[in-house]
């Protein structure tokens, strides 16, 4: 029979898809160092900790022989998965799911609110851009979203494999959660104007949140269509992405960012759609970086997040949590390239 000890706990932690890295990160408090794992006395406060995660009693925790699992969402819509096993989500799901109340229980007094999005995605952008400003981009949403009362958070920590976006209602808020590392503004626009779709369509709710597990995975299914056509109307103002047609990354560049002055359609949005067609994300990599739009999404959304969130106030297992969100190094790399000036 297997000994109950730290190392022991976090092996079956590991086997139900939490990593040590992962368990490190989002539950063992900051004093916890390497000598620790060694020290009886402190394995207590451990298993306190991985039952109030998982959500189980802790003598199920003391007991070696039994199965640890991520909780089971039952209705939890699940988009865009192709062939990756939907159980294997739920670890990811669950992370989620906590680093998400912990946000809304900790948001700023200035957080407006949760407000209603407005079904028409196309008054929508017209209310945020006005009559004058010409794009709509990562930066202007995120403040658009933020005046709805809706938090934005980016897990830069979370067990595998990770979905792409996720849209759920946590204490009547809506919420969006993005969990793959995405450095181009352009694409991580249109996944958040993406899960705004699902709030504003009513598609996730307090039991039913929408996973969207990759965007390359197709699925045509009428609660993605109309995600994805709020999606292009809030970025682009139609019902299409201008079509782009380029044989190099020279001429996408220079084409997207045409595409951009003429029809206010920023050019991170419309080269992400030409990959998305093409399957040339090779290209889209060089076109967005002439065009200086391969980096920054992390920064704008970290900004966003700290502006949002008062962790130095959170409790500790909250502060725990929201590691998940704010550890690692935020600095994407967004500085000046060698590239065709936009």
């Amino acid at each position: 029979m297997a000994k109950h000890s730290f190392n022991t706990l976090v092996r079956r932690l590991a086997a139900a898809g939490f990593s040590k890295s992962f368990v490190t990160t989002a539950i063992l408090p900051d004093w916890w160092e390497s000598g620790c794992a060694t020290d009886p006395a402190l394995l207590p406060d451990f298993e306190i900790r991985v039952a109030r995660f998982l959500g189980q009693s802790v003598a199920a925790i003391r007991d070696a022989s039994a199965v640890l699992a991520a909780p089971a969402y039952a209705h939890a819509q699940l988009r865009r998965v192709g062939n990756i096993d939907a159980d294997r989500l739920k670890p990811a799901i669950h992370a989620a799911l906590a680093v998400a109340s912990a946000v809304v229980r900790n948001l700023k007094p200035t957080c407006p609110a949760p407000a209603l999005l407005p079904q028409d995605a196309l008054q929508w952008r017209q209310a945020i851009l006005g009559p004058n400003a010409k794009a709509m981009t990562l930066e202007i949403l995120l403040a658009a979203l933020n005046r709805r009362g809706i938090p934005i958070i980016p897990l830069l920590t979370s067990p595998e494999p990770k979905f792409q976006g996720l849209a759920c209602v946590v204490s009547g808020r809506p919420v969006i959660v993005l969990g793959h590392h995405i450095a181009d503004p352009g694409r991580v626009a249109f996944i958040v104007s993406h899960e705004s779709g699902h709030i504003a369509n009513g598609d996730c709710d307090e039991a039913a949140p929408v996973v969207d597990a990759d965007d390359e995975t197709k699925d045509t299914s009428s609660i993605e269509r109309r995600a994805d056509l709020y999606a292009i109307r809030i970025l682009t103002g139609r019902d299409e992405v201008p079509r782009l047609d380029a044989s190099d990354f020279r001429t996408l560049a220079e084409r997207a960012f045409r595409i951009e002055s003429d029809h206010g359609v920023d050019a991170g949005v419309a080269i992400a759609n030409w990959a998305r067609r093409t399957k040339n994300y090779q290209a889209a990599a060089m076109a967005l970086h002439a065009l200086y739009r391969g980096q920054g999404a992390r920064r704008l959304l970290s900004k966003n997040f700290a502006n949002l969130v008062d962790v130095e106030n959170a409790s500790e297992s909250d502060r725990i949590l929201l590691r998940c969100s704010l550890g690692g190094d935020n600095d994407d790399g967004g500085g000046e390239q060698d590239g065709i000036a936009a």
